[in-house]
């Protein structure tokens, strides 16, 4: 009977050891994981540095050879929209020259002045249509260097975990084999988690930046409309509003991943210390892992209400 106890015993052994391996193996996994795709080292191809660090001018998607699509929205902007935006252009200051003339009382209260202020004011416009795209590429570039400003605050310049978080295997020693068997489990649904996050972090970027060249491949008519002293403006100022939220979309995605990053390491920490239970501690990770992905794909929403964009 000793002999078959000591087998049971060794096979026990065995796979409690088998498991905290495979449990340690997520982890490491799930630290290499997020690393890679957000890593902030110089010249890296992460998420981070390909699609929210850089201009919209320098984007590739991630491609080092090929056409660009700064180039290619440039040319479609300048080409085909800027002469309808023009053309729109035309139509609302020969319509406010109208106004502007018969508004004075019927011709009686008639102010030469109102020719010059009405040549300025087509000038600017004409001026604002023809480089409204870098114009609007211009003021995208705020977003973006806020984004790369909290990239380098939040993250440094290094890995986005840029020290090493490894889970102990001396933080599993007290579980049985059913537990070990539940802490897998757990670790594996984690683990297909951040692959889903990263799915949907690359769903909500990649959206993001086709947004970005959309809007600026319009950019002149809206422009042309905020020439317009009527309602027709509103069509120009809510695009400006889009541009910003999309803009400052990347900051908030940023920040979601800062939260995350220290709620990851906290986890891990709380984990190595044995202060709480390591499944009540999963099933928070796989939580918050969770609410991130929801976070991140509500950032537009967010990013739209902050600047009354609709």
């Amino acid at each position: 009977m000793s002999v078959i106890s000591d087998a049971i015993d060794s096979l026990e052994t065995w796979c409690n050891n088998l498991f905290k391996d495979g449990i340690k193996s997520q982890f490491d996994s799930i630290s290499n994981l997020l690393t890679d795709t957000f890593s902030m080292t110089t010249g890296s191809s992460g998420l981070v540095n390909t699609y929210l660090a850089s201009h919209p001018a320098n984007f590739t998607g991630g491609a080092t050879t090929g056409t660009s699509i700064w180039t290619t929205i440039e040319t479609l902007c300048n080409n085909v929209v800027v002469p309808i935006g023009g053309f729109i252009l035309t139509i609302i200051l020969l319509n406010d020259l109208i106004h502007t003339v018969i508004r004075g009382n019927n011709f009686k209260d008639f102010d030469d002045s109102i020719f010059i202020k009405w040549i300025i004011k087509a000038l600017c416009g004409v001026i604002l249509v023809s480089n409204v795209y870098y114009i609007a590429s211009g003021l995208f570039s705020f977003g973006t260097n806020v984004c790369a400003n909290g990239l380098t605050t939040l993250f440094g310049s290094g890995d986005y975990l840029s020290t090493a978080i490894e889970l102990k295997k001396s933080a599993l020693s007290e579980l049985e084999l059913g537990e070990l068997m539940t802490v897998w489990f757990i670790s594996l649904i984690v683990h297909l988690g951040i692959m889903i996050m990263i799915v949907a972090i690359v769903i909500t970027l990649a959206s993001r930046i086709i947004e970005v060249f959309m809007y600026l491949s319009i950019a002149p008519i809206p422009m042309a409309t905020m020439m317009d002293s009527g309602e027709w403006s509103g069509i120009g100022k809510n695009w400006i509003k889009q541009l910003l939220a999309l803009s400052f979309q990347g900051f908030f995605i940023v920040v979601a991943l800062a939260v995350f990053k220290t709620l990851f390491r906290n986890m891990i920490a709380t984990l190595n210390n044995g202060e709480d239970g390591i499944i009540m501690q999963m099933a928070m990770l796989l939580g918050y892992t969770a609410a991130l992905i929801f976070t991140i794909l509500r950032t537009s929403t967010v990013s739209k209400s902050v600047f009354s964009a609709h």
